[in-house]
C-alpha cells in the first residue's frame, strides 16, 4: 500500500510541475465569506454542544443489540474489529490533512494564500458541522456494538452511539477534493489534473474501508460522508469562481439559490 508520506511526496512533484493559466481563478466577497464562515462555526459548535446531551448504550440496551436488525447491506460491519484498521485510518486522515498544504508551494498559490486559506476554512467548518450535527441528530449504533467479541467498555460511550455519518471519511473527502479542485482551476492545462483526481478519489475512499474494517461504520455511513465531504470540497471553491471565469457556479441569484453557466 502507498505510504502517507510517498504520497505526500508524489503529490508535491505534481504540484511543482502544473502550468497556470494567467487569471487567478477565485475572488473574495466579503459578506458571502462571512456567511459561510458563521454557518459553518454556528453548526460546529453547536454540534458539539449538543454532543454532552448524548445517552450511552446500557448494558440491557446492548444485550437486545441483535445482528438480523441491521440492513443486509451493512449487516458485514458488526463483524469486525480491527486495532491496526482503525490506527490506519487515524493516519490517512493526518496525511489528508497535509494536502492543502502543497497547494503553497507553487507561486500562484502563494501570492493568494488567503482566498485558499479562506476557502478551506469554509469547507472544513461546514464539513464538522454537518458531519457532527447529523452524528448527534441520528444517534445510530456503531457497528461494534452489535459484536460480541467487542469489550462491553467500548461500547458504552457515547461516541458509540455516533456512526452517521463516518466523520473521517467525510474529512478526508473534503480535504483531497478541495485540493483537487483547486489544482484543477489554477492549473487548467496540467496534465496531472486526472491523475490528482484519482488521488483524491482515492484517499477517502481507502480512509473509509479502514473505518469499515475497524468495526467504526457501516458503509452507508461512509458512502454518505464520502458524499457529504466531496460535495463540500468542489462546490466552495466553484462558489469562489471569479466572475470573469468560464464555467459554472453556485450562488444567490436575485431572491433565491442559482445555477449560472459562463462560456
Amino acid at each position: 500500500m502507498l505510504s502517507v508520506r510517498n504520497l505526500f511526496i508524489f503529490v508535491l512533484l505534481l504540484l511543482t510541475l502544473g502550468v497556470g493559466a494567467q487569471e487567478f481563478p477565485y475572488a473574495l466577497e466579503w459578506k458571502r465569506e462571512v456567511s459561510l464562515l458563521s454557518l459553518g462555526g454556528g453548526l460546529s459548535v453547536g454540534s458539539h454542544l449538543l454532543e454532552s446531551r448524548i445517552r450511552p448504550l446500557t448494558l440491557d440496551q446492548l444485550v437486545g443489540q441483535r445482528r438480523h436488525k441491521v440492513w443486509f447491506l451493512d449487516r458485514g460491519a458488526t463483524r469486525n474489529e480491527c486495532d491496526v484498521a482503525r490506527v490506519l485510518s487515524d493516519e490517512l486522515l493526518r496525511g489528508a490533512m497535509l494536502l492543502p498544504a502543497t497547494l503553497a508551494i507553487s507561486r500562484r498559490g502563494r501570492r493568494k494564500g488567503l482566498v485558499l486559506a479562506t476557502m478551506l476554512a469554509q469547507t472544513m467548518l461546514l464539513n464538522d458541522g454537518f458531519t457532527k450535527m447529523t452524528k448527534v441528530l441520528i444517534r445510530r449504533d456503531r457497528p461494534l456494538t452489535f459484536n460480541e467479541q467487542v469489550d462491553s467498555g467500548a461500547k458504552m460511550g457515547s461516541d458509540a452511539r455516533q456512526s452517521f455519518v463516518s466523520g473521517h471519511t467525510s474529512n478526508a473527502a473534503a480535504l483531497s477534493f478541495f485540493t483537487a479542485k483547486v489544482f484543477h482551476d489554477l492549473y487548467p492545462d496540467s496534465p496531472w489534473r486526472p491523475a490528482i483526481w484519482a488521488g483524491a478519489a482515492i484517499v477517502p475512499l481507502a480512509t473509509g474501508y479502514a473505518r469499515y474494517r475497524a468495526g467504526k461504520h457501516f458503509p452507508t455511513d461512509i458512502a454518505a460522508g464520502y458524499a457529504l465531504g466531496a460535495a463540500l470540497g468542489i462546490l466552495i471553491p466553484q462558489w469562489h469562481k471569479s466572475p470573469t471565469q468560464p464555467g459554472w457556479s453556485v450562488g444567490m441569484a436575485g431572491d433565491g439559490l442559482g445555477l449560472s453557466l459562463r462560456w
